[in-house]
């Protein structure tokens, strides 16, 4: 096996695990999966993963890259075949799985027809919201993936599909029979796709090696408990490979489908106990500090809250169902943000001692509310240098103890914004930062 398939092992046995080993992080690279009447499948681990199949017609790639790394993948894909594209399937419109410059460009070069490109309908209306929302996608993938560090930059060229389809297609392809399958999930225009002859299962991000990413608070809406549909749907192929779209394989029937069925588990129970609440009227509050993942799920190697996590994923099922009002009354119309922290700070007797009073908490270990506490300070009192300081320190040691990319982004942004430095304590604490800092060391 290939270092990827080794992590694979590692990872699935315990010798390793996803908190040092993310979905998103190396090692990276193209390793052979299958080989089925001479015809090879790859699968090339990268930021976001991309799947090639060889048939007697041409290339199938499921997922062919991001613009900043597909240069890199077609390279490595031309280094084993030369066979032309014939077929390109994006699993979803998220901006790390649609690159495709290298091999139109190829086309072009060589007088090639321009291959089929096939995704879900809904992927339009997500290209024509990721050009009318482009620079708030920038800075909300900035705080995500670096914390806030660097510039602001989201991909404005996107490459529409030539054909679409609604709830399933099925193609064949050299002899090679593909099924595509809808379903909401972590998008509303994800598809997965099935290799019948091979019995690979190429999931897109429906599965990422960590607690599904059903939850992100900063994008637009999940779907966990048709999510967790898709994935019992799946199952019922019983498919021998697994290939993500963040992470690495997983080989065998029995250990793809035991992934399957204790990621719908997870998405199900949060869904289930969350509509039980709402149903007996109780409030968002109550609700995200009483719905609770199963304890023997968490110890899965493959649902780690190394992206999302389950609290966020709740929030998600509550906007779906619920709206916006989360049952506080004062949230329905509330003071602004500076005129609550005004009036707070002038009841704690200034900036400072409610500064120092967060100080007090987190090195009490009660870190939500010392970020509060911080946070009304720091507004109050934006250029004060002392509160400054202790404000950004709460952030830096919030994102310390967090484990989802998710917090760790949002909070190392307060901690910069604040006017600290949070490189200086946790350099690589980001994704992007941590890729940054192993390419340097390369």
């Amino acid at each position: 096996m290939g270092k990827i398939l080794d992590l694979a092992e590692d990872l699935w046995v315990g010798r390793k695990d996803t908190f040092s080993h993310h979905p998103f992080g190396v090692p990276r690279g193209l390793e052979l999966i299958n080989e089925h009447n001479s015809q090879r499948t790859w699968f090339y681990r990268g930021f976001s993963n991309s799947v090639i199949r060889e048939t007697n017609e041409g290339l199938i790639i499921v997922d062919p890259g991001a613009d900043f790394d597909v240069e890199k993948k077609f390279k490595a894909v031309r280094e084993v075949t030369s066979q032309k594209v014939n077929t390109v399937i994006f699993t979803h419109g998220h901006v790390d799985h649609i690159g495709i410059k290298p091999y139109l460009e190829e086309c072009e070069d060589n007088n090639w027809p321009i291959p089929r490109i096939i995704a879900h309908e809904a992927i339009l209306n997500r290209f024509d919201r990721y050009k009318l929302t482009n620079s708030w996608n920038a800075y909300i993938n900035l705080r995500q993936f670096r914390g806030d560090k660097g510039e602001p930059a989201f991909t404005k060229d996107f490459c529409y599909p030539n054909l679409t389809y609604r709830d399933e297609l099925a193609i064949q392809i050299g002899g090679v029979r593909v099924q595509l399958k809808h379903s909401r999930g972590e998008t509303d225009d994800h598809t997965w796709v099935y290799f019948s002859d091979t019995n690979i299962l190429c999931t897109g991000d429906l599965f990422i090696w960590g607690i599904p990413n059903a939850g992100n608070p900063q994008k637009v809406q999940r779907y966990a408990h048709e999510w967790a549909l898709a994935l019992l749907e799946m199952k019922k192929y019983n498919p021998q490979i697994l290939c993500p779209g963040h992470g690495v394989p997983i080989i065998s029937q029995e250990r793809v489908n035991e992934a399957l069925d204790n990621t719908a588990l997870l998405l199900e129970s949060l869904h289930t106990q969350t509509i039980s609440l709402m149903n007996k009227g109780a409030s968002l509050d109550t609700i995200i500090h009483t719905v609770k993942a199963p304890d023997e799920l968490f110890k899965k190697p493959y649902l780690k809250p190394v992206y999302d996590e389950p609290e966020f994923i709740v929030r998600n099922i509550w906007r779906l169902y619920g709206g916006w009002y989360d049952g506080t009354p004062s949230n329905l119309k509330p003071a602004p943000e500076i005129v609550q922290a005004n009036e707070i700070t002038n009841l704690a007797g200034g900036a400072v001692k409610l500064a120092d009073r967060a100080l007090e908490l987190m090195n009490a270990g009660e870190l939500r509310m010392a970020c509060h506490l911080a946070e009304w300070a720091w507004l109050s009192s934006p250029n004060n240098k002392y509160v400054s300081e202790i404000t950004s320190k709460v952030f830096t040691t919030r994102a310390k103890k967090e484990s989802s990319t998710m917090a760790i982004g949002i909070y190392l942004s307060a901690a910069r914004k604040m006017g600290g430095d949070p490189d200086k304590e946790m350099p690589g604490r980001t994704i992007m930062q941590a890729q940054d800092l192993k390419n340097q060391s390369e």
